[in-house]
């Protein structure tokens, strides 16, 4: 089987933005980081299980640059855009993450990979979950940063100046990556999806065998969902652990400096699975 060490997955093509940040020095979690590049694309023979990262909602691919660059001379990883999102069209189906997570299996399956280690940020960690509760042969282990099992969970994000230079930031990426370019229609997708998705409770959370190792994460400073839902879900999941982190946001993990110490919990979390 051949594979790539790293490569951009897109469900089309390429861009990088370069985007100015919100300076506050002494509240680093009132900051929003540049948006980092990814790698140039490096294809070779396939050894070990594969990582997939999976971006959260209206971003891309490129939010995933430091891990990648950390990782990517000891680990295969793949990175996608979701549906409609980035570089990725759609069809005229409404974004679900039943939807998204069959787009993952298709992948997987296109590139003759039978598992992979999942790293999910807020809709990507979401859609990881989703994969382990229906397709669990699939995943080895979970990375879930960010995410909320159902919609009480989430946090009014219009009262968030971060989350709010981050969504005008990424409208901005959308129109330079997106060969369909219609960003109204995406964002009706993703909010009218928000509504009512995920919704899901803890007999859902127990069809996740034990086989795989899931790492909750989230940060002590995040303003997209509420701290009661990774706690919950780490009571909820067989062999799973409640991991936060310190001065961290939604966003903030991106910067340098934190993916060192998330970088470490990813290793952690795959070594178990070796």
């Amino acid at each position: 089987m051949n594979l790539v060490i790293f490569t951009l997955f897109s469900l089309l093509s390429a861009s990088v933005v370069d985007s100015s940040t919100i300076a506050n020095s002494v509240y680093p979690w009132l900051t929003l980081p540049s948006t980092p590049g990814l790698p140039s694309p490096q294809a070779g023979p396939s050894c070990g299980i594969p990582i997939l990262f999976l971006h959260g909602g209206f971003g891309n691919s490129d939010y995933w640059g430091f891990q990648i660059q950390a990782l990517k001379s000891s680990y295969q990883c793949i990175v996608m855009d979701s549906r409609g999102q980035g570089r990725s069209t759609s069809s005229s189906a409404n974004i679900t993450y039943d939807l998204m997570a069959a787009d993952v299996i298709g992948l997987l399956n296109y590139l003759g990979i039978p598992q992979a280690h999942i790293v999910g940020w807020s809709d990507g960690a979401i859609i990881g979950l989703n994969l382990a509760m229906n397709s669990p042969n699939r995943l080895v282990s979970l990375f879930a940063f960010a995410a909320n099992y159902n919609t009480s969970g989430a946090k009014d994000i219009s009262l968030s100046s971060v989350f709010n230079a981050y969504l005008t930031r990424t409208q901005i990426e959308y129109e330079q990556m997106n060969p369909i370019n219609d960003y109204q229609s995406l964002y009706n997708n993703l909010t009218t999806m928000w509504s009512t998705l995920p919704d899901w409770n803890q007999t859902d959370s127990a069809k996740i065998p034990s086989t795989i190792y899931a790492w909750i994460v989230d940060g002590d400073h995040e303003e997209v969902i509420y701290r009661d839902q990774p706690d919950t879900m780490a009571l909820w999941i067989p062999q799973s652990a409640n991991v936060f982190s310190e001065s961290v946001n939604y966003l903030i993990w991106k910067v340098n400096a934190v993916m060192k110490t998330l970088t470490i919990n990813i290793k952690s979390l795959i070594l178990m699975k070796i």
